[in-house]
């Protein structure tokens, strides 16, 4: 996250109120100093990324699905995730079929489904999020 910034560490470093060096330390738990979660979320948000966020759902054994932004929505925009989810899921299928031909199910093959499961739980979660938004009169249900 800290390359990440514009400026890098340094800037990092100075946006959280620290010296570089005690920067340093806390994020490689260095000189009994370690970074707290607090910490943690204001360096993804200096940064502009979601990198704890997904490092967290990582060693959760999950994903990290980001919300799409918010804006005038319509029944069009759903319909084109759900079309980009269907595809996924012939795409899942495809590489199902080419990983399990042989009996055996290789780290290429294992990354190719992996990365196909964590689109189709991206476009599921993204098209609910939408579709509870459009239509819940109570968008908060």
């Amino acid at each position: 996250m800290c390359k990440a910034m514009p400026g890098g560490w340094s800037a990092m470093a100075a946006a959280m109120g620290l010296s570089l060096p005690n920067l340093e330390n806390r994020v490689y738990n260095r000189r009994n100093q370690a970074m707290d979660v607090h910490e943690a979320l204001q360096l993804q948000e200096f940064s502009g990324t979601a990198l704890f966020a997904e490092a967290v759902a990582q060693v959760s054994g999950g994903v990290f699905i980001p919300m799409p932004a918010m804006g005038k929505i319509d029944q069009s925009e759903i319909g084109q995730i759900y079309m980009e989810l269907v595809e996924e899921v012939g795409k899942l299928a495809r590489e199902w079929r080419e990983a399990t031909r042989d009996g055996e199910v290789d780290p290429k093959e294992r990354q190719r489904l992996e990365e196909v499961h964590a689109a189709i739980c991206t476009k599921v979660t993204q098209m609910n999020h939408l579709t509870f938004e459009v239509f819940c009169k109570d968008a908060k249900q």
